[in-house]
């Protein structure tokens, strides 16, 4: 009977079934939990939807060029048809003034605020 049960163990038959741990949800900001259900975007479409718009850095007009700039989402993304969108992006645009051969880079938040609509804040400018 012991021979029996300890093959019985070996096998890794038993045992409760493991399960993961729920990924945290976006939190939304006050502003965006009065306005209702969260929206969220893939990193393609928030680079589709800035591309060749303008941001005020530091009183400065940028306008964001899609081959340079890039876009990350902030937190954990939202899985949604097989796909991860976030709520929040940080995104880097370079500038090139004239007559330098490279300038600060704009850094800003852009949040989805609708199907084509967004906003952006935090824009400021960064050197490394």
């Amino acid at each position: 009977m012991v021979v029996a049960l300890l093959g019985a163990g070996a096998c890794g038959g038993g045992g409760a079934p493991r399960h993961r741990p729920a990924k945290p949800k976006p939190t939304p900001s006050p502003a965006q939990a009065a306005a209702g259900p969260l929206t969220t975007w893939t990193r393609a479409a928030v680079l589709r939807r800035i591309a060749g718009r303008r941001v005020v850095v530091a009183g400065k007009t940028v306008r964001i060029d899609p081959a340079t700039v890039t876009c990350g989402g902030v937190g954990p993304p939202v899985r949604r048809d097989g796909r991860r969108e976030w709520a929040r992006f940080r995104c880097v645009q370079p500038t090139f003034p004239p007559g330098a051969v490279v300038g600060p880079d704009a850094i800003f938040i852009v949040q989805p605020a609708g199907a084509r609509r967004f906003t952006v804040s935090g824009a400021r400018f960064t050197r490394y």
